[in-house]
């Protein structure tokens, strides 16, 4: 979901992903038209901290270069709606969303800042619908004059990260169901085929991810969203009419080998932690795959 673009030359790429408790970040340089990773930074986010003074911060510390500066918002900071697709011209559209959302999200219309992605699943009888990303101007202001306050920085991007996601699976016709969960938030089911978003849920009542459970825990946790992910399966495949889910893949920066352990017990499905399907990312640590794919991705794109 590009919103803010340039065009000057740069020798560094960074990809900066905000989360509620840090902001982590990727340095790509260039050697022989090859990218590889310079180096990888996380700063935390204790409560009460300014994310914008933090990113510069981390900014400051990474790259002093003309650089592209690619940003993955956390989830807290977006809303996705789906809606049906009005017959108007794209530009025309994109102008209308802020009026036409604003009496379905919890932020004024004058704020709004949105962008869509045409939904990739068409349903008979119905009109084609949009999944459309929603954000609060007053929120990512001060992320974007900060960037702009150095004249070396160019923001490329602000991204919500179900759709880097998305596009860090395998493009093939086999739909996946990937479990997200970063500290701090709760988790999210996302259904993705072909590298596309078809099914987004934002689950609530999972905080016990991050807590250090006993076998019991462990069992009760793995049943509740073992239960999620069969409803999340059901809806696809029955209402949606769409083939079986391939795989279930968890993605989070937690420990969640017994998790995964105990929802293979439930499902007839192969479950395995997340791997992404892109170049460098055996260099990082997971924490850093979402750092990387949005510096990294947008120049698989154009290459």
């Amino acid at each position: 979901m590009p919103w803010f673009k340039a065009s000057k030359q740069s020798q560094t790429l960074v990809g900066v992903s905000l989360c509620s408790h840090a902001i982590r970040a990727v340095s790509l340089k260039q050697r022989q038209q090859q990218w590889y990773v310079k180096d990888t930074v996380e700063v935390a986010l204790p409560e009460g901290t300014s994310p914008a003074a933090a990113l510069t911060q981390l900014l400051k510390g990474l790259t002093r270069d003309n650089s592209q500066i690619y940003v993955l918002l956390p989830q807290h900071y977006y809303q996705i709606v789906q809606m049906e697709k009005p017959a108007l011209a794209e530009q025309e559209l994109i102008q209308s969303l802020a009026w036409t959302l604003k009496d379905l999200v919890n932020i004024k219309g004058e704020h709004i800042v949105a962008d869509y992605l045409d939904y990739p699943i068409q349903v008979a009888g119905q009109g084609a619908k949009i999944n459309v990303f929603v954000a609060d101007k007053q929120e990512l202001h001060p992320l974007v004059n900060e960037i702009h306050k150095v004249q070396e920085w160019q923001l490329q991007s602000i991204s919500a990260k179900e759709t880097v996601i998305a596009n860090m699976t395998s493009d093939d016709n086999y739909a996946r169901l990937v479990i997200f969960h970063e500290r701090g938030q709760e988790p999210s089911i996302l259904i993705i085929r072909e590298r596309q978003l078809l099914l987004n849920r934002r689950l609530r009542g999972f905080k016990m991810l991050e807590q250090d459970l006993d076998q019991s825990g462990i069992n009760h946790l793995g049943d509740s969203l073992g239960l999620e992910i069969q409803r999340s399966m059901d809806f696809f495949e029955s209402q949606l009419k769409q083939p079986p889910i391939k795989e279930v893949l968890f993605f989070s920066d937690l420990d969640t080998a017994a998790v995964i352990e105990r929802l293979q017990q439930l499902q007839a499905v192969p479950i395995a932690r997340f791997t992404p399907q892109m170049p460098l990312a055996d260099v990082v640590e997971p924490e850093f795959y979402l750092a990387l794919a949005g510096a990294y991705l947008p120049q698989l794109e154009s290459a």
